[in-house]
């Protein structure tokens, strides 16, 4: 190799996970990245109907639910999709994907479909190899998402829904439970490990009313009350149950999502010329 060919890294649009629970506005905020297209894995384009036309964001028609006998896939669908965005003419800057746990439901029923099987346990031979057919799946669309952003310059968002898993077997801790994708965790990866961010969006809240003792045992309840507003959670660091919350990106640890803004422009590097 010529080392003389080589070069400083250069700066690349982002490719986020966005977590959250349904209708806490995930779609909202990815709307509000750069000229967005939206891949429908799921029906959630009803968001913006109150929104002005002319800001409404473009989207893919809905992906199909798959059928052996039609021979309706929704891979087949999905890849196609994105297939127009890497060899046509356009000028969309920000893929996203909503969501990728709505699309992980798909594709089990895909694989249960191309196997004759209803549990996708049993797909693929049994032993949950059909587990290992949608990890693939999902490989995929990484692989295309990862041509879109290196080759057509597009930022990339992943939108998920938020689960709760078990944590144990741990030798420094019993078994405790966190948020995380609602999704098998063979399939997480892609989304998670392979990203640049792993944000969740929560309503911010506070409990109101509750009391404790001198001994600090709790003695009255409180109750849950909701402001309205919306925060991002970046980090996991200090934070109960966001283990896999992350940013390749110098941000707070939480940060304030006001309504109809998008804090991650002004906080992402690529968007803000580093400033």
């Amino acid at each position: 190799m010529d080392l003389s060919s080589l070069t400083k890294p250069l700066s690349k649009p982002p490719q986020i996970t966005i977590v959250g629970t349904p209708g806490v506005g995930k779609s909202t905020l990815a709307a509000l990245f750069p000229n967005p297209i939206f891949v429908q894995a799921e029906d959630g384009a009803s968001v913006f109907d109150s929104w002005e036309e002319e800001a409404k964001p473009i989207v893919f028609p809905a992906l199909p639910r798959s059928d052996a006998k039609t021979k309706v896939s929704t891979k087949e669908t999905l890849v196609e999709q994105l297939r127009s965005l890497a060899t046509q003419e356009h000028d969309f800057q920000t893929l996203v994907i909503d969501s990728v746990t709505s699309l992980h439901a798909l594709f089990e029923h895909e694989v249960c479909e191309q196997y004759g099987v209803d549990n996708i346990g049993e797909a693929a031979g049994g032993y949950g190899k059909g587990f290992l057919v949608v990890k693939e799946m999902h490989a995929e669309v990484k692989a295309a998402c990862d041509y879109l952003r290196n080759k057509k310059g597009m930022t990339i968002v992943f939108l998920a829904h938020a689960g709760i898993k078990k944590i144990k077997g741990r030798p420094d801790a019993d078994e405790y439970t966190v948020y995380s994708l609602d999704m098998h965790d063979g399939s997480i990866a892609s989304y998670v490990a392979l990203v640049d961010g792993v944000y969740y969006l929560r309503q911010d809240e506070f409990v109101k009313g509750g009391a404790v003792d001198k001994k600090g045992q709790t003695t009255k309840f409180g109750k849950i009350v909701q402001t309205g507003d919306r925060i991002l959670v970046t980090s996991g660091d200090g934070k109960v149950g966001y283990v896999n919350a992350k940013s390749r990106y110098p941000m707070d640890s939480e940060i304030a999502v006001p309504l109809g803004e998008n804090p991650l422009l002004a906080l992402i590097p690529y968007f803000n010329q580093g400033k």
